[in-house]
């Protein structure tokens, strides 16, 4: 018996988390459950029966193999099941219990450490950007022009991350 699968295309930035997670929870009402996630916005779906669950998103970045064990076996015990990881960000699932949604985090302070630990992914590239844009002080040839150019956006590109994640920080603690 072969199982239906459908991909889409689609992007969230990454303080559009629980957007993210309302999509996948809207997918799997249509009777599509996701099997991975994957760079450049491709989500892979498996078709099965509809079903109400909740979807939540977690960034962590665990590189020993205990650590993360521990950490996903911690979901497991609360009743999530792990659905997969796309770069630091961690999808786990849950069939609602009651109609009720349910969380992973049980308090604004857990969220705000979330967007913390994504805000410092990005924190520790920048000085490798500006590295680059100030040391390499090749003659102008187009190559290193158009490096230069490169990196400077790549570093906009950050800069305007962290200010918009620091954003969404401000909010969650409004609500403390």
């Amino acid at each position: 018996m072969s199982t239906q699968e459908l991909m889409i295309k689609k992007w969230f930035w990454p303080w559009q988390d629980e957007v993210e997670e309302k999509w996948l929870e809207e997918m799997a009402l249509q009777g599509w459950h996701l099997k991975k996630a994957d760079y450049f916005g491709k989500y892979a779906f498996e078709k099965g029966e509809s079903q109400a669950v909740c979807y939540r998103l977690d960034y962590v970045t665990i590189s020993k193999k205990e650590e993360l064990e521990s950490y996903y076996q911690l979901f497991k015990d609360s009743g999530w099941e792990h659905v997969g990881i796309l770069g630091g960000w961690q999808y786990f699932r849950t069939v609602r219990k009651d109609g009720m949604e349910q969380e992973i985090f049980t308090d604004q302070s857990s969220k705000i450490q979330k967007y913390q630990r994504l805000i410092l992914t990005y924190v520790i590239f920048i000085p490798v950007y500006v590295m680059f844009l100030t040391v390499y002080n090749l003659p102008n040839h187009w190559i290193m022009i158009f490096f230069r150019i490169f990196m400077a956006t790549v570093l906009v590109f950050f800069s305007t991350m962290i200010l918009l994640i620091s954003r969404r920080i401000n909010e969650l603690k409004k609500k403390i």
